[in-house]
């Protein structure tokens, strides 16, 4: 399959960015022929098969003021070279290139697809602009103002929508009033902890052998539940006065913030909660494995990666409903909490460090259950069959 994947940048490495690189350079290892189109390609962090072909337009992001203001010119450069290329599959990623993208010549039967891993939440998701700040939320509301409708005609114009998790597609269904396919994103099943690597979580953090990890990341908007984090731990120190708190990751600022002033506010002690900053990627499963839990706040979650990179290595986790429900096996390979539900969430967490035998369990469950369902091996190949049957229907 010749495939160009349109995007507005990969200037910002992990989640979305990294599902695209990933499958991009697995979908070129296979003999696909990939091109992606971005603003801006962070080369230093993405590092894709040197077969790929990889074309910036330059100009600014859309997280820069002058990039809305821009936005007809920056179309006319999609534009530009997307009506000039030949292939058999136009895949879309994000707003506003599905907008840009049913502009296009319709030089085929199809016009585009878009790989939907999550609605453009600026425009459509209430709780995302109501838990947002005063500045946030103000951009929302401009941004709703002037752009939503060429959200809803660029989703409105894809020929196909595949969708991230039934949570995601129930979205685009009651925004976008269309259907679509769905496809589970797999993780790598295939690495091994180095059992003869030395790296010891809890010696580097000098804490005694046997203290409780609770572990979290990826706090990096203001609807990862920084708040609600803090607020769970409060109750389970209460028990478990030994619990550590491990941050791993550079969370938003905003987010940093609401943790030290419900610390403070709480009167939590400051060594019970570590910020580690960032973990280096050979590291990163030994921080999952070491730990007793990890836990994933993220309000409203369309999917989420990290629950099932900590199931992989065997330790359970607690989330809050979304995405997550689907990959997460409540009370088997961790649990699925009601959101806003803090004293349940703090509950399971508690009986999960107190009682090692079912943690154990759950650590075991846990490894075969993504192991059998959720491999990147299992997602390229069925993406590929999605790609595939959607070219041979409109060609």
């Amino acid at each position: 399959m010749k495939i160009i994947i349109v995007i507005s940048h990969l200037s910002i490495y992990g989640g979305g960015g990294k599902f695209i690189m990933d499958y991009a350079n697995r979908f070129s290892e296979k003999g696909h022929d990939i091109t992606i189109v971005a603003i801006n390609i962070d080369k230093n962090n993405f590092k894709f098969d040197e077969k790929i072909n990889l074309i910036e337009l330059g100009g600014p992001l859309p997280a820069n003021p002058l990039f809305w203001f821009e936005f007809n010119k920056i179309k006319k450069k999609y534009l530009r070279i997307i009506n000039n290329m030949e292939s058999d599959l136009i895949v879309n990623i994000h707003f506003p290139t599905n907008y840009y993208l049913s502009k296009m010549k319709k030089n085929n039967k199809i016009n585009f697809v878009h790989y939907c891993l999550e609605p453009y939440r600026f425009f459509h998701d209430k709780t995302f602009y109501s838990r947002a700040s005063l500045s946030l939320k103000l951009i929302s509301l401009t941004l709703r103002i002037f752009f939503k409708r060429y959200d809803i005609i660029g989703m409105r114009s894809a020929a196909e929508i595949i969708y991230i998790s039934k949570f995601t597609g129930r979205r685009v269904k009651e925004w976008y009033g269309r259907n679509g396919i769905l496809h589970y994103i797999g993780v790598e099943t295939d690495k091994v902890i180095d059992k003869d690597n030395k790296f010891d979580l809890r010696k580097r953090l000098k804490l005694r052998a046997e203290v409780p990890i609770i572990f979290t990341l990826g706090l990096s908007t203001h609807l990862k539940g920084a708040k609600e984090l803090i607020h769970i731990f409060e109750r389970i120190i209460k028990i478990n006065p030994e619990t550590v708190l491990l941050i791993g990751g550079r969370p938003a600022k905003r987010n940093k913030k609401i943790i030290k002033k419900a610390i403070k506010k709480l009167k939590i002690p400051n060594q019970n909660v570590i910020f580690y900053g960032f973990i280096e990627e050979n590291l990163i499963d030994y921080f999952y494995n070491q730990s007793t839990l990890t836990f994933y706040t993220a309000i409203e979650e369309s999917f989420g990666l990290i629950p099932l990179e900590s199931m992989l290595n065997g330790t359970p986790v607690i989330a809050f409903e979304g995405g997550p429900s689907e990959t997460v096996l409540d009370g088997k390979t961790g649990y699925v909490i009601k959101t806003n539900d803090l004293s349940s969430f703090a509950q399971k967490a508690i009986r999960l460090i107190e009682d090692k035998d079912l943690n154990k369990e759950f650590s075991k469950r846990g490894r075969k259950h993504v192991m059998n369902n959720f491999s990147i091996e299992k997602g390229i190949s069925s993406l590929e069959m999605i790609l595939q049957n959607i070219i041979k229907k409109y060609h």
